[in-house]
């Protein structure tokens, strides 16, 4: 019985031994191009994009983290989460971080993260930790600091709002 017990258990750990081995090698994910972000419904959320490049076949999972000091020592903050299985090569991929408690404003923002590639849902390569990643949070008229860029639509909705009193 002992011996029956011995060479289960050795076949457990030659193929346990054997899946480790097909764990993908880190190298060949890579997470890049981390954009800036745009503030969605007043701060309530921020959105950009990055791009993952992966081994086909491979299950990747992304988190990222964008977090913000808003004022008084305040902080917005919120994540994203993505898993898919990757076809191969690079791919373009947008993130969305709903702010948890305060609001995302104009400014500096700091986004972090994981990244991970696993041969199935058992074997996973080790992962890797992103290095802090400076981005701007602009609003959806592409400034930073809340101000308008003086475009045609701007001036008409000057004009509406000047005019809505006047009976014009």
């Amino acid at each position: 019985m002992k011996t029956t017990r011995r060479a289960a258990t050795a076949a457990l750990l030659a193929t346990g031994l054997g899946l480790a081995a097909a764990a993908p090698a880190s190298a060949a994910m890579e997470l890049s191009d981390i954009s800036d972000a745009t503030r969605i419904a007043d701060g309530a959320a921020v959105e950009g994009t990055y791009t993952v490049t992966c081994t086909e076949g491979t299950n990747v999972f992304v988190s990222l983290s964008v977090t913000q000091a808003v004022s008084d020592g305040r902080i917005a903050n919120g994540s994203d989460f993505e898993q898919w299985t990757c076809e191969g090569g690079q791919v373009e991929l947008t993130y969305q971080a709903v702010a948890y408690n305060m609001a995302f404003q104009p400014g500096e923002a700091v986004v972090s993260g994981f990244i991970q590639e696993c041969q199935d849902q058992v074997v996973c390569g080790p992962g890797t930790n992103l290095p802090l990643i400076v981005i701007e949070v602009e609003d959806a008229d592409g400034s930073a600091d809340g101000t308008t860029d003086g475009t045609a639509d701007e001036a008409v909705e000057e004009d509406a709002d000047a005019t809505a009193g006047t009976g014009e």
